[in-house]
């Protein structure tokens, strides 16, 4: 007996020595911006740059404590009031190490490597942010995955959420998030395609400085490439290459039949667009109303026609876009979506992958 037993624990130790090679095999992923990445699967160490909320949908709350450093101020400095909702239900945010933030100059490529991740995933706007910096940490041994979600191409969206899954061992969940994307955009671009109806005219900023300052437009980028999806005629487009303000006169003299200003959780500006978490619909109507008040405005037909929105930036380079995508579509065709509710959409979409159930303005117009 005592023989057999050890011909069994020999046996288990050689299948488990046999199947180590298999579990411990490396992961080759291509980003989006053509790189190639080698790492082990799944990812225990993680460099989180961007796309919080993209990374919890696909993850689950419980793959944030694989992240070892955080870019925090693109989240709490961009997003406060829903920084503070996820802090709420993940206190542990607060405390994971930060990194730093491109756009200010801020990143700290020393303190990224010091963290020993195992990965980082940065957004394909940080990678050009970073320029020759990101390549210290290949030198590092720290391989990088490059998603991006800013360009606001469906295929690009779900080519990010599949490497999302492959990158946390969740390829079945990030699939089912990549689909539900695509599907609602291709369901919205068939009836429009169907309706066979004139591409209206509008414009989109972001209301960040208020209406006393011209913010940045967008060209086929961001909002100005959601606007696109939903069958606008974007007055930005060869105008403007990615973002950037357009002239004023620019402006009126392409007389939109839309607007939206977008906004976010921006209250030390007295005047900017408030949009987002904890915004009333009273809040974000006073500050839209400041918009129409700008010079050449009131004559714009978006003006005289009542068309003008405000929509939450956060609603942006993000899987629940999918709803704004709705809600450009239904102001720029509001028979053709008379029943689509998308503000509920984005709700519910919140309620089903992520852990926090938004309250706020997310997506409004002035009446």
């Amino acid at each position: 007996m005592a023989s057999l037993s050890r011909r069994r624990l020999l046996a288990a130790s050689a299948a488990s020595l046999l199947a180590a090679p298999a579990l411990a095999a490396p992961l080759s992923l291509t980003g989006l911006d053509g790189s190639t990445a080698t790492l082990a699967r799944p990812a225990r160490r993680i460099l989180l740059g961007f796309y919080f909320e993209e990374f919890l949908a696909v993850g689950g709350a419980g793959a944030l404590d694989r992240v070892v450093g955080l870019s925090r101020a693109a989240w709490k400095d961009w997003r406060p009031a829903n920084w503070a909702e996820y802090v709420k239900v993940l206190p542990e945010l607060e405390t994971i190490p930060d990194v730093g933030e491109v756009e200010v100059g801020t990143f700290s490529v020393e303190k990224a490597i010091a963290l020993k991740p195992d990965v980082a995933i940065l957004g394909d706007w940080q990678v050009k942010g970073l320029g020759t910096e990101v390549g210290r940490l290949a030198a590092a041994g720290i391989p990088v995955v490059v998603i991006d979600y800013h360009a606001e191409h469906p295929a690009r969206h779900a080519a990010s959420t599949r490497l999302l899954g492959q990158v946390l061992g969740e390829e079945a969940r990030a699939a089912r998030l990549a689909g539900d994307y695509e599907a609602a955009i291709a369901t919205l671009q068939e009836r429009i395609a169907a309706a066979r109806l004139p591409r209206p005219r509008i414009y989109i900023e972001l209301g960040s400085k208020g209406p006393g300052e011209q913010g940045p437009s967008y060209g086929d980028y961001m909002w100005g490439a959601l606007a696109a999806l939903a069958g606008g005629d974007n007055i930005g487009r060869g105008v403007i290459s990615t973002w950037g303000p357009m002239a004023a006169e620019k402006v009126l003299a392409s007389r939109p039949e839309v607007i939206a200003i977008a906004g976010s959780e921006w209250r030390r500006h007295p005047t900017a667009q408030l949009m987002g978490q904890g915004v009333t619909t009273a809040e974000a109507r006073a500050r839209l109303r400041g918009f129409i008040e700008r010079p050449g405005w009131q004559a714009l037909p978006a003006v005289r026609e009542g068309r003008v929105h405000a929509v939450y930036q956060g609603a942006s380079r993000t899987l629940a876009d999918f709803a704004s995508v709705q809600y450009l579509a239904k102001a720029l065709y509001p028979d053709l979506f008379e029943g689509l509710d998308p503000a509920a959409e984005y709700l519910a979409w919140h309620a089903r992958w992520l852990p926090i159930r938004p309250q706020g303005s997310f997506m409004l117009g002035l009446a």
